[in-house]
């Protein structure tokens, strides 16, 4: 049996999410069948770096698969692509070590979350980024950020309902650049993140770059106090990298 890795970029707008649903919209469904179309079987299982929610992009997604057949990476994503949507791309295939698992191997995640900041809609933005109305003091959002990177209690920084037991995690960097073209990108790279962990570190950042909330708002976050405001919508966030 030969294990292929797979890197998976896609627009999360039209699927209800990574994970295989019921009803065939997740991107995980659509990479499956263009697999087993290019293996005539049914499908291909693979099994990814992790999810991603209804919405959420990504620019490199990690998945794997065992298969017995002979395989010749570069033909595998040309064939495979011709049968994904257009949101959706194989964009490197190579085979790995029999011990290597997307998941399981992974050292570290990045996700950028991108906004634009502009009184008005910007269609070719809105694709996959948010829209704030007002400038925002992007100093004090750096300063928050740097609040948040090591390793914490990130319990009120997940989305209620969540079954995870263990709250804490490891953020190891956190950056926000303004761009100078009124767009303002948030890249965080950490071990593992809760549900809805990483919009909901980037709507305080922004909450602070109202000036509605302060460092100390940040710090009374991470020692466990909830905090009222915005979940930043799933569009504008991206997986960007897994490392391994």
């Amino acid at each position: 049996m030969t294990k292929i890795k797979l890197t998976i970029e896609y627009l999360g707008s039209d699927f209800c999410g990574w994970q295989s649903q019921a009803n065939g919209n997740g991107v995980q469904d659509a990479v499956e069948h263009a697999l087993g179309k290019y293996f005539d079987c049914d499908f291909v299982r693979i099994y990814a770096a992790g999810r991603t929610d209804v919405g959420v992009h990504a620019r490199g997604q990690v998945a794997h698969f065992t298969t017995d057949a002979t395989v010749n990476c570069y033909k595998l994503c040309l064939g495979v692509n011709l049968s994904l949507p257009e949101t959706v791309a194989v964009t490197s295939a190579e085979v790995v070590d029999d011990d290597f698992d997307a998941r399981f191997s992974a050292l570290s995640k990045t996700y950028c979350y991108r906004v634009y900041v502009s009184p008005t809609r910007k269609p070719t933005l809105d694709v996959n980024h948010a829209q704030v109305y007002k400038p925002l003091d992007v100093t004090s959002m750096q300063q928050a950020a740097k609040l948040l990177e090591g390793s914490h209690d990130f319990a009120a920084f997940q989305k209620t309902g969540s079954n995870l037991k263990g709250t804490v995690r490891t953020v190891n960097s956190f950056n926000v650049t303004d761009n100078g073209d009124g767009t303002i990108y948030f890249t965080v790279n950490g071990n593992a993140f809760l549900y809805n962990q990483v919009r909901i570190m980037c709507g305080l950042l922004v909450e602070v770059g109202k000036g509605k909330f302060t460092l100390d708002d940040v710090q009374a976050m991470l020692n466990g106090t909830k905090l009222k405001f915005r979940t930043l919508p799933a569009k504008g966030l991206t997986l960007e990298r897994v490392y391994y």
